[in-house]
């Protein structure tokens, strides 16, 4: 693979430079490649500009907008990082596609259940993270 096609393929790098956009690169990647974990990764970055626009909306840009608005830059530093270390994992993949293609096997029935319990525990994670965005919104608000 040549430099262009990388640079072709990890153009949504750059939406995570851009302030209130910086999930959805990950969106974006996460819906290319049906990788469910990365379409939550983008939706827990834009949570908190969503927060801020609600906050700013109501009290300005008072206390408890700056508290939000600091927390979604400090993420969107966080996501800036990640879209890079994830980019340059892809580019791997994409250079070694036979590598990582996956091969159709047979379970027994132990097995789907163990799958059947991490895809809950991942879920559970998931309303964790909203959770304590939640959290940090109204104790931004109060």
């Amino acid at each position: 693979m040549n430099l262009s096609d990388k640079i072709k393929r990890s153009w949504w790098v750059l939406l995570s430079f851009i302030f209130f956009l910086n999930g959805l690169g990950f969106l974006y990647i996460g819906f290319k490649h049906n990788n469910r974990n990365w379409v939550i990764e983008g939706i827990a970055y834009e949570i908190p500009w969503f927060f801020y626009f609600i906050v700013y909306a109501i009290y300005g840009f008072a206390y408890p907008a700056n508290i939000i608005a600091t927390f979604a830059t400090v993420l969107m530093l966080i996501c800036v990082i990640r879209s890079i270390w994830v980019a340059i994992k892809l580019v791997d993949v994409y250079e070694n596609n036979e590598k990582y293609t996956i091969r159709q096997t047979n379970l027994n029935n132990s097995h789907s259940n163990q799958n059947n319990e991490n895809s809950s525990s991942k879920f559970s994670c998931c309303i964790c993270i909203l959770c304590i965005f939640f959290i940090l919104a109204v104790i931004a608000i109060l």
